[in-house]
């Protein structure tokens, strides 16, 4: 494909294309960068969302009961929480399906039949809060799960309220949308990631990102700012997963061991074992909040029982956005993003530590404190198919690290700063998929 603009990336390092996004500064535009990797250049979409900001807001205004959550003036600024792209998948038969923070609804990127977004509930209709990040169960049948969106705006005002959430799936050839049942009343925010084994099991975490409030509201925290002394000495309840089988005869719930659970992933050489990290980290108004280490947890699942099998944390292991299980020279690694200026490899079986790469000088600071907005940190990686090359963006860099020399070879910068309100996790996509999105949007 020609075009694009030369991003001043050393090209030829490996084929393929990464896909980068995130919402607009302003909040009205998905904005889609495809990174061809082997020219180095960069190919850009942007999608107005006026249409789908208007419904949800309509949505919150009905239902949402006293102040916004996280400290937030305006029911408005809740928008770019909900409505930024968070994470995408290539199906099987190469469409680039997107899922958001908290909408109803998912984009397909490479649609070629007029309908870019897709609803499991009618047109317009906010009924549903689907899974921030999705997974196929089956070739281009796509799993997600979907909250019952005024349950979940009750629950910022009344702490037990529970919410109601459905296993689904939508089969993308047939149009059959599928309910595999219901989840037990276990999510304090919404679900977060949902991942599916060859095995024949989900797993989906919940991420919790409040503090709970005490009788004159979150401790330590105002409109002015936070008091990171009081605020992370408060309440900030684990969130947890779940796994099950196929339809949800078997569940096991669990608690891992720090705050904020957040992403999951299955083994791609053991399809019994599966990581859960946790953050550690909260929110208040635009601020993130690091409370302290976080950690990566190995299981197992195994005939209906769930092993804890081992663990990772040290005291620089922080923030931990973005896991990648891969393999190099015949060992199973893990590459984890490490705040605001570290790249982690663990050995994948064992969880022990295998490197440590400073990407660049930071002053070190202990937590907890308030993490810096628009830095130049990467919070979300992917890994070349060859387990050479370990790529890390955060709000407008872009990083290349050689495994091999244990250096960053490339540091470039993909847009301004600033031009994001929120970024999303990255990952390699096929020329097939790739070519099919760009076309869709030329």
């Amino acid at each position: 494909m020609n075009g694009g603009t030369d991003l001043g990336l050393t090209g030829g390092r490996t084929d393929g294309w990464l896909l980068l996004s995130g919402l607009s500064a302003d909040g009205r535009s998905e904005l889609y960068k495809f990174v061809d990797l082997k020219r180095g250049r960069l190919h850009e979409v942007s999608l107005g969302i006026e249409e789908q900001r208007e419904s949800q807001l309509a949505f919150l205004r009905r239902h949402l009961r006293g102040d916004p959550p996280y400290g937030l003036d305006r029911v408005e600024d809740l928008l770019p929480y909900l409505l930024h792209p968070h994470s995408f998948l290539e199906t099987s038969s190469k469409d680039l399906v997107v899922s958001f923070k908290q909408a109803p609804y998912l984009r397909f990127l490479s649609a070629a039949d007029g309908h870019p977004v897709w609803s499991p509930d009618p047109s317009g209709d906010v009924a549903g809060t689907l899974s921030s990040t999705n997974c196929e169960a089956a070739p281009d049948t796509i799993a997600f799960t979907s909250t019952d969106t005024a349950d979940r705006l009750r629950r910022y005002d009344v702490p037990d309220h529970p919410l109601r959430t459905r296993l689904m799936t939508y089969d993308r050839v047939t149009g059959a949308v599928e309910s595999r049942g219901e989840l037990p009343d276990f999510l304090i925010d919404t679900l977060h990631q949902l991942v599916h084994s060859p095995d024949g099991y989900f797993v989906g975490v919940d991420m919790n990102l409040s503090v709970l409030p005490g009788p004159d509201g979150v401790p330590g925290a105002s409109r002015e700012g936070v008091d990171v002394a009081a605020y992370t000495a408060g309440s900030f309840p684990r969130s947890a997963f779940f796994v099950a089988d196929e339809h949800l005869k078997d569940l096991t719930v669990r608690t891992p061991s720090r705050a904020c659970a957040a992403h999951a992933e299955i083994d791609p050489h053991d399809p019994e074992v599966f990581y859960v990290s946790c953050n550690n980290i909260s929110k208040w108004r635009n601020q993130v909040v690091l409370h302290g280490p976080g950690t990566i947890e190995r299981y197992r699942y195994r005939g209906g029982a769930l092993t804890l099998e081992g663990s990772y944390s040290d005291p620089e292991f922080l923030r931990i956005t973005s896991q990648r299980c891969f393999q190099r020279e015949r060992r199973r690694l893990l590459a984890v993003t490490g705040y605001p200026n570290k790249l982690y490899i663990l050995d994948a079986e064992t969880l022990e530590l295998v490197d440590r790469i400073v990407l660049f000088e930071d002053e070190h600071r202990e937590p907890p404190y308030v993490c810096e907005k628009n830095s130049s940190a990467p919070l979300y990686l992917a890994v070349s198919s060859d387990g050479r090359y370990v790529f890390m963006t955060g709000a407008a860099e872009l990083f290349v690290v050689d495994l091999d020399t244990r250096a960053v070879v490339d540091r470039v910068r993909f847009c301004p700063p600033g031009s994001f309100a929120a970024t999303a996790h990255i990952g390699l996509v096929s020329d097939e998929a790739a070519d099919r999105a760009l076309e869709s949007h030329r």
